[in-house]
């Protein structure tokens, strides 16, 4: 089971205490070892709700463009 929780901080900004939630969403541990690999990686998000008279439907898809390392791509300049 996925569950979201939300959770209050402060942070100081100009002189002025802000109050902001943060939204998480917690994954079964079953899926910790393919979360962790994913963890420092930056990703777009994509959201989309359905629902029916008997689901509720959420889809997140998670994109994230893959670069070539600078020992792949090709030099525009002739050696």
């Amino acid at each position: 089971m996925v569950r979201f929780q939300k959770r209050w901080t402060s942070r100081r900004y100009k002189g002025n205490n802000r109050r902001y939630p943060i939204y998480s969403v917690n994954f079964p541990a079953k899926l910790n070892e393919n979360v962790e690999t994913k963890r420092k990686k930056d990703y777009d998000l994509k959201w989309l709700e359905q629902e029916t008279d008997e689901e509720e439907i959420i889809t997140v898809t998670f994109t994230r463009k893959k670069t070539k390392s600078p020992a792949q791509t090709v030099s525009p300049h002739k050696s």
